[in-house]
C-alpha cells in the first residue's frame, strides 16, 4: 500500500518524468554527455602520444643536424644512399625465409 501511495504521488511522477526527459530527450542529454566525455579522454591520450612522438622526432632531428656520421647512417638506411663505387644489396625478410 505504501509503495502504491508513493507511485501515485504527483511529485514522484513529476520527478520521474523530469529524470526521463533529462536522460533521454533533452538537447544535452546525459547519454550524449557521457559519449562526449569518453571522446575527450581518448583525445587526451592521443595528444599525449603525439607530443611524445614530436619530442622523439625533434631529438632525432637534433642528432642528425649535429652529427654527420648519424646523418650518413640515416641516409643509407632510409634512402639507400651510396657513395661512388659502392653497390647495395637489399635483402628482405621474405627472401630470407623462401631461401632465394
Amino acid at each position: 500500500m505504501k509503495v502504491v501511495k508513493i507511485i501515485k504521488n504527483k511529485y514522484f511522477i513529476t520527478g520521474t518524468l523530469f529524470a526521463v526527459w533529462v536522460i533521454f530527450f533533452d538537447q544535452s542529454n546525459l547519454i550524449d554527455w557521457r559519449g562526449a566525455i569518453i571522446d575527450v579522454r581518448k583525445q587526451k591520450f592521443e595528444k599525449q602520444y603525439y607530443e611524445q612522438e614530436i619530442a622523439r622526432t625533434r631529438e632525432k632531428l637534433r642528432e642528425l643536424q649535429s652529427n654527420r656520421d648519424s646523418l650518413e647512417k640515416f641516409a643509407r638506411e632510409t634512402y639507400f644512399y651510396l657513395e661512388d663505387g659502392e653497390d647495395i644489396f637489399i635483402i628482405s625478410p621474405a627472401d630470407v625465409c623462401s631461401g632465394r
